[in-house]
């Protein structure tokens, strides 16, 4: 498994950023993923032999979202 932080610009909604989690928990290979409105963070655990990371990037894309940074691991 593989956790990874994609800090995000531009959320703005607390609805759009409780679809994007669902979005994102619904990928297959996807263990947990959260996300924090407070602090732009979406947390993501993940298996990589059965998920690309591309897939949860082009996801946040479809909200209309950026990505700033990618960290590995999970923020707090």
């Amino acid at each position: 498994m593989k956790a990874q932080t994609y800090m995000l610009q531009d959320l703005n909604c607390p609805n759009c950023a409780a679809k994007l989690q669902k979005a994102v928990a619904g990928l297959p290979g996807v263990s947990e993923a959260r996300v924090s409105f407070g602090t732009g963070a979406l947390n993501v655990q993940f298996d990589e032999a059965v998920l690309d990371e591309q897939k949860i990037k082009d996801t946040v894309r479809k909200f209309n979202l950026e990505i700033l940074t990618v960290l590995p691991g999970r923020a707090k």
